[in-house]
């Protein structure tokens, strides 16, 4: 692979108060890997494939991918390994939307018309995919949202998410769902911190620059983070970039070495040692195992 991954996690900031942002893409390869936020998440791929991991789910995607994630559903596009060779002829096309949790919410809650997309927003926990030739009308509003704003635009954004509540043709993705820590969520310092912490993982992470965005000095921040999380910093960290490496490993095209560097260990024997700490296998034995687990049962008569 001759092109790392450089941005682990995007914010769309929500200015002027609006619940929702809509953004264009356009990229020579998706940029972000393993990561969630709080916003919910449709992602519409016009033009790409690759590889799409959602929770525990691991499918190939290509044009016409269209997904709702949930909040704080850990997901991530890999393309193809052609779209890293620099073929300027090869691009990413993709709209996303991000909608604040706190978007319609009381209607959601109280208003019996909003029950389908409450029902829907639930199932999002785990990932919803919609099938391409069934919800072609989905596909050609949302790309109508590029050129609204305003009102309109979040209007155009509820009928959406009502056409995605209704269509019978939609499945989950992930067979777990990431319910977060309530009490992390709504610590403000602490969520910055992680915020950080999920977005650059895979860097060299320097205490003292984490620490700053606490407003703490190092050795209060290691205090108060072990008080907020159960864990220590480093054990997190490793964490993060142990589980980004198991999807990486059952994606299949990508060799143990390259996974190493790219969930940001600076070398081999490093990452043995906390995979082997955290999943109790080997990277190798890791990979074996999941082939085993995926083997048909045979049962003997």
């Amino acid at each position: 692979m001759k092109s790392t991954v450089k941005i682990m996690h995007e914010q769309l900031g929500f200015v002027s108060g609006s619940p929702v942002k809509i953004k264009w893409c356009d990229y020579d390869y998706f940029k972000y890997p393993w990561h969630f936020h709080s916003e919910y998440e449709i992602v519409y791929v016009i033009k790409s494939t690759g590889t799409r991991f959602v929770g525990n789910n691991i499918e190939s995607f290509s044009d016409g991918d269209l997904v709702l994630y949930g909040s704080h559903l850990p997901h991530m596009y890999r393309n193809d390994e052609k779209y890293y060779d620099g073929n300027p002829e090869l691009r990413v096309h993709a709209i996303t939307i991000q909608f604040s949790k706190d978007f319609f919410d009381h209607a959601i809650r109280y208003y019996p018309e909003f029950q389908k997309i409450k029902g829907m927003l639930d199932m999002a926990k785990k990932g919803i995919y919609f099938e391409k030739r069934e919800n072609d009308m989905i596909r050609k509003r949302i790309k109508r949202l590029l050129n609204m704003s305003g009102l309109e635009r979040l209007l155009e954004c509820v009928k959406i998410l009502s056409l995605m509540s209704r269509t019978t043709y939609k499945r989950e993705l992930s067979s777990d769902s990431i319910d977060p820590d309530p009490i992390l969520v709504a610590e403000s310092r602490i969520t910055k911190v992680l915020s950080k912490l999920n977005r650059d993982y895979h860097k060299p992470i320097i205490l003292s620059e984490i620490s700053d965005v606490s407003g703490m000095n190092k050795s209060a921040f290691c205090r108060y983070f072990k008080e907020k999380t159960g864990k220590s910093m480093m054990l997190y960290i490793n964490e993060l970039r142990i589980k980004y490496a198991c999807n990486l490993l059952l994606g299949g095209d990508m060799s143990i070495s390259q996974i190493c560097y790219e969930c940001g260990y600076n070398n081999i024997s490093n990452f043995n040692r906390h995979f082997k700490k955290i999943t109790g296998f080997t990277p190798s034995e890791y990979i074996e195992e999941f082939k085993r687990d995926m083997r048909p049962v045979i049962i003997e008569e």
